[in-house]
C-alpha cells in the first residue's frame, strides 16, 4: 500500500518534534535561571486553496480546490502583539480570470510572500493581516491578506492550529485557504547573574 504525501510528512513531523521534547526534558535537569528576550515561532502549514475566479474557465471543476504549503516565521514583541514573514505555494498549475479585464492567464506555482502584523485578542487565537506580492513566471500580483488561526498548545513549545486566510490579489483574483499548522516556539535567552 502507498501512502499519501501528507500523511508520510505529518508522521515525519510528528517525530521530528518529539525529538525537541526529549532534548528539552534533558536540558531541564541542569536548571539554569534565565529569561525570555523575545520568543520566535517557525510554522509549516499543509492547506488546500479555493480559487473562485477559476470557476468559470472551460474544463475546470466549478470548486476550483488546490493543495498549498507554507512556512511562516513570526517575532513576538510580547504575548499580544507580533510581526511576521508567511510564504506560501501553490502546488498546481491552473488558470484564472483577471478581475477587471476578463483575461485569462495562466498560474504555475505561485508563491506568495508578505509581511504580516499579529495581533492575539485571546489566548488561542490569533488575527493576522498583511501585504506582499504574489510571484509567478508570466506575472506578479501585489497581495493583502486577512487570516484568523486557532492554536492548540501541545506542551513544550509546540502547537496545533487551525488557519482560514483571505488573499486578494490586486486587480486580479481572490483566494481562501484553509489548513492545518505545525508551530514550534524559540526563545532567545539570557542568563541571570
Amino acid at each position: 500500500m502507498k501512502w499519501p504525501a501528507s500523511i508520510v510528512f505529518i508522521v515525519f513531523l510528528v517525530f521530528l518534534l518529539g525529538g525537541f521534547r526529549v532534548n528539552a526534558q534533558t536540558e531541564s535537569e541542569n536548571p539554569v535561571e534565565e529569561e525570555a528576550s523575545g520568543k520566535h515561532r517557525l510554522t509549516i502549514l499543509m492547506a488546500n486553496a479555493f480559487i473562485p475566479a477559476a470557476d468559470n474557465i472551460a474544463g475546470q471543476s466549478n470548486m476550483f480546490i488546490v493543495p498549498a504549503w507554507g512556512i511562516n516565521y513570526d517575532y513576538w514583541i510580547n504575548d499580544r502583539i507580533g510581526f511576521g514573514v508567511h510564504n506560501t505555494v501553490i502546488l498546481q498549475q491552473y488558470k484564472i480570470e483577471k478581475s477587471r479585464e476578463e483575461i485569462i492567464i495562466e498560474r504555475s506555482f505561485p508563491v506568495v510572500i508578505t509581511g504580516e502584523l499579529l495581533f492575539k485578542p485571546m489566548e488561542n487565537l490569533l488575527v493576522s493581516a498583511g501585504a506582499g506580492r504574489e510571484l509567478e513566471k508570466q506575472e506578479s500580483f501585489t497581495v493583502v491578506n486577512l487570516g484568523i488561526e486557532y492554536g492548540f498548545e501541545l506542551g513544550k513549545g509546540l502547537e496545533l492550529s487551525l488557519n482560514l486566510l483571505y488573499d486578494n490579489k490586486i486587480d486580479a483574483y481572490d483566494s481562501w485557504m484553509f489548513g492545518v499548522g505545525f508551530s514550534k516556539f524559540f526563545s532567545r535567552t539570557a542568563r541571570k547573574k
